[in-house]
Formats: structure tokens, sequence, C-alpha cells
């Protein structure tokens, strides 16, 4: 499969993905008469409001404006900030940028030794202590954990905000909410990771050679465990915004994630429609970029296509 053909897949996902979300808003109603009472504004008025945000005319009519103003840079005006949709979501981009990079870090600085370690010691106390922890984990809901971190941080031994931004301290709990439930997710990865890369042939035969086990680990247990880790780990990174929708409201964070729960609210659709294309398109790039890593990171992966 050729570069060429995988950016037009990608293209055509976008394209898919902005027509649907575009028709699936619509269907939810008129969005005038839910941010404005009909008995409490005339119908001369109401109708201003939709020629100003771009709801006249049937579904398709809109379709096609909201199309040609995407193809000349106009994501449309947000009606709850009284301005353009995509300065309304680009302030809040460096908010959310700085929790997700956090949050990431962390994942992998628990995920990596926690998983790998448990694979090594396969079977025993410390794995099943992890399995156990890692469930645990990801069952939690991210809303409960974040409200245990601001009883026992904020309520109880008043060592950090419960909610707001600007400050490290502000940081902590929401990053330790979403690093922590991933990270509990990434070390079962890691985990099924490098128990399967402990069974390849190369493994067992530097073994029998008499190899050093940590030169085993290092040379050829790492290397093969990590082709796995590139596709899931962007997935999981990208999961991370949408995670961060209840978290940003939990705490406070001025992020995406809170701007979506703020526009649902608000019925802002140009905004909505921006997130999600944005969302969107961060994702199939990120999914291409993997695909092509992970061809030049397994040879067998070029070859089998060339064939």
């Amino acid at each position: 499969m050729n570069t060429g053909f995988r950016l037009l897949r990608a293209l055509v996902s976008l394209w898919l993905i902005v027509t649907l979300v575009f028709v699936a808003l619509r269907a939810t109603g008129d969005p005038i008469t839910a941010i404005f009472d009909p008995d409490n504004f005339t119908a001369e008025a109401l109708e201003a409001y939709r020629r100003q945000w771009g709801y006249t005319g049937t579904v398709f009519d809109q379709y096609v404006v909201y199309i040609t103003s995407l193809l000349r840079g106009d994501f449309g005006f947000s009606s709850m900030g009284n301005r353009g949709a995509a300065a309304v979501v680009i302030e809040r981009i460096p908010a959310t940028l700085q929790l997700v990079g956090c949050s990431a870090f962390l994942m992998m600085a628990i995920g990596f030794p926690v998983g790998a370690y448990a694979a090594l010691h396969d079977g025993g106390r410390i794995d099943r202590f992890v399995m156990t922890f890692s469930t645990v984990g990801f069952a939690v809901p991210n809303f409960v954990m974040g409200l245990a971190f601001i009883l026992l941080f904020s309520v109880n031994l008043r060592l950090l905000p419960s909610n707001g931004y600007g400050t490290w301290q502000h940081l902590v709990m929401p990053v330790l909410t979403i690093g922590i439930s991933q990270s509990a997710i990434f070390t079962r990865f890691v985990r099924s990771a490098v128990l399967d890369a402990r069974n390849l042939q190369c493994v067992t035969s530097a073994t029998a050679r008499g190899v050093a086990p940590w030169e085993v680990f290092w040379r050829h247990v790492v290397p093969n465990a990590m082709l796995p880790l590139v596709t899931i780990t962007p997935l999981l990174v990208g999961a991370m915004v949408a995670a961060s929708a209840v978290v940003e409201s939990v705490f406070g964070w001025p992020g995406i994630g809170r701007l979506i729960v703020e526009s649902v609210a608000q019925r802002d659709l140009a905004v909505l429609q921006m997130i999600v294309m944005m969302i969107a398109a961060v994702m199939i790039t990120t999914n291409l970029v993997v695909d092509l890593a992970y061809a030049q990171l397994d040879p067998r992966t070029s070859r089998a296509r060339a064939h």
C-alpha cells in the first residue's frame, strides 16, 4: 500500500467523520430554539440568529455552506464566545497539551517498567499484584478517582488546590487522575508485548547460547516488544483527550475537554464540529505516521505488502 493511497484514505476518513458529525448534530433539533426561548424572542430575531450562525435552509444547504467555508479556512461562528469558532478552540489547546503531555509521560513512566517487571515474573506474586492493580485502575471511573484525590490532597491534607489553572500545583491531581488510569491499561499492553517477545526464537537461541539475561532483555526482548507498543501508545494518548472532558470539568481545567462539555450545554455546534474535526485529524494523522513507522521498524511488514 503506497503512501499516496494512505493519504487519500486519511482524507476520505476525515471527510466522512466531518459529514457524520454535521448530520448527527443537526438531527438533534433546531439549535436556535434550544438556546433561545421562542416565547421571549420574536420570529424575526430568531431568524436573524439563524442567518448569523449559518442555520438557515435545509440540512443539505447548511452542509454545502459549511464545507465551502471549511475550504476557505472559515470554521464557523461561535454562539457561545460571540466570535470565530477557531479562536475559541485554539486558545484552549495549550492547556490540554500540557495536561495530556504530562499524563502521557506519567503513563509511560509507570507502564513500561511495571509491565516489563510483571512479565519477567510471570505467574508470581508481583505479577498477580500488578494485574489486580491494573484491573482496578482501569475499572475506576476518572471522576471518582479525581474526587478521591480532591478529598485526600485538598480537603484532608490541604496540600493542593482543588481546581484552577496556572501553577504546577493545579496540574498535579489532573495528571495523576488521567495518567494512573491510562497507565493501568498501558501496563497490561507492555506485559503482553514483553511476554510475546520472550517466546520468540531469537530470545530462546540467545538464552541457549548463555547470553546474560540482562543482555537478552535489552537486545532482543525490548526491540521486539516495542513494535506493538508503537501502535497502541498513540491511541492511548488520543484517548486521553476524551478522558480530559470529565477530568477538566472536575478540576476546572480550561482545556479542550471542558470546552466540549460547555459547547454541548450551550449548543454551540460550530465549536463542537471544529473540536471533533481537530481530534479526528490528529488521530488520523497519528495512525498514518504510525503505519509508516511500523513498516520501517518491522521489515517483514514491508516485504509482505510488496508481495
